[in-house]
């Protein structure tokens, strides 16, 4: 999870272990498929060669690099400035695809084919795990608000063969002078396919 400041990620750790803990038993599900021979057989499909459990890895640093990005994004796309109870009721959700040309650059590991608001009520009636992962998303939002510590929302996103994996972002709060940014869509796909970073400190 992303927070607004390290105070904030200090004081969210009883609640966020569990999702670290959760992650890690992942990891460790997603080792062992590798050595299946459906594990070997994906990897001959994957860029470079690499098993899901690596392109797991990969996710979770393109994530790390571009989380400023994303926050932008979720901020933007469910209007947030306007009405912070939307985090309630949207996610956003961006499909990527593992790139080939990403030159070793972390910022370039994925391609976002498409991106787009999802309501809740709906994705809670999609296959697993969304139910699930909205459900814990749904646990953080009211610890968060219950301490009043802010909102929290989220962006999801999936690649395939992986599930899809939510990124939250916590401690959102007084953002009612950000202007919203209605060309978030053509941003947030530029910035990914280019593999920057610009948008660190932005809200």
């Amino acid at each position: 999870m992303a927070y607004c400041s390290k105070e904030c990620q200090k004081a969210d750790w009883k609640s966020h272990k569990k999702n670290c803990l959760n992650n890690e038993s992942l990891a460790e599900a997603l080792k062992h498929h590798a050595s299946t021979p459906l594990g070997m057989l994906e990897s001959l499909l994957l860029p470079d060669g690499i098993s899901r459990f690596e392109l797991d890895k990969r996710l979770e640093k393109w994530v790390k690099f571009h989380q400023p990005l994303l926050m932008w994004a979720t901020i933007h796309s469910l209007s947030l400035a306007k009405d912070l109870s939307r985090s309630r009721k949207q996610v956003l959700y961006i499909k990527l695809e593992a790139r080939r040309d990403h030159d070793n650059s972390t910022g370039k590991y994925f391609r976002a084919m498409d991106a787009y608001t999802v309501n809740i009520g709906e994705a809670m009636t999609w296959p697993a795990p969304w139910p699930e992962s909205l459900d814990a998303l749904r646990q953080l939002q009211d610890e968060s608000e219950s301490v009043k510590r802010g909102a929290c929302a989220a962006v999801m996103v999936e690649c395939a063969p992986l599930a899809v994996q939510t990124v939250p972002f916590g401690s959102l709060k007084n953002m009612e002078d950000t202007p919203i940014v209605e060309s978030w869509k053509e941003m947030l796909m530029r910035e990914i396919e280019q593999g920057n970073r610009p948008y660190k400190n932005r809200r």
